[in-house]
């Protein structure tokens, strides 16, 4: 009796950790590929290891340049869900609206505010889309901290490509120099 709990116990955090990794690993499966414009910064960190602290246009994003759905006097917080409509210019996807709810046949992000934020009319807006760090190796650890330098900053345009699932989640599959 003791040894099929225990077997259902193994099952049980199987089907959890299953769970996590076909969640993480779906918009790498269905997405749409987009690239979006990056401005990297600490390429390196000693307790973290080799990763990129990624930057997007919808990071900070001002909401009298694009059209949105908020509600006047609404507080937003962390962890509630609002799409980000995307529109390709040249290479590159760039905000176009903000919704509240997904809209149809519209490719999205899934975006939460970095903080608590009051919708006012127009203002700024911090947003967060889970893709703001990506580990990498060493060599190209190594090669976007001299890319990223403040000599060569202004002089270097970096892409990340990313894969949006239908419901907005992204993930990122590559950076691109």
């Amino acid at each position: 009796m003791k040894f099929i709990r225990l077997w259902h116990l193994i099952a049980f955090q199987s089907l959890i950790l299953s769970g996590m990794f076909l969640k993480a690993y779906y918009p790498l499966w269905v997405g749409k590929e987009v690239v979006l414009r990056v401005v990297p910064r600490d390429p390196r960190d000693l307790f973290r290891g080799n990763y990129v602290a990624l930057s997007y246009s919808f990071s900070t994003l001002n909401l009298d340049s694009i059209p949105n759905d908020l509600e006047t006097g609404k507080t937003y917080h962390f962890g509630d869900a609002l799409y980000l409509e995307l529109i390709q210019k040249g290479k590159f996807y760039e905000p176009a609206a903000l919704y509240q709810e997904r809209p149809e046949n519209k490719l999205c992000l899934r975006v939460m505010p970095s903080y608590a934020y009051t919708h006012q009319k127009g203002g700024y807006i911090s947003l967060q889309g889970g893709i703001e760090s990506y580990f990498t190796n060493p060599k190209q650890a190594t090669k976007l901290e001299e890319l990223t330098s403040w000599q060569n900053r202004d002089s270097v345009t970096i892409g990340v490509a990313v894969k949006i699932a239908p419901n907005g989640t992204a993930r990122i599959s590559e950076i691109i120099f």
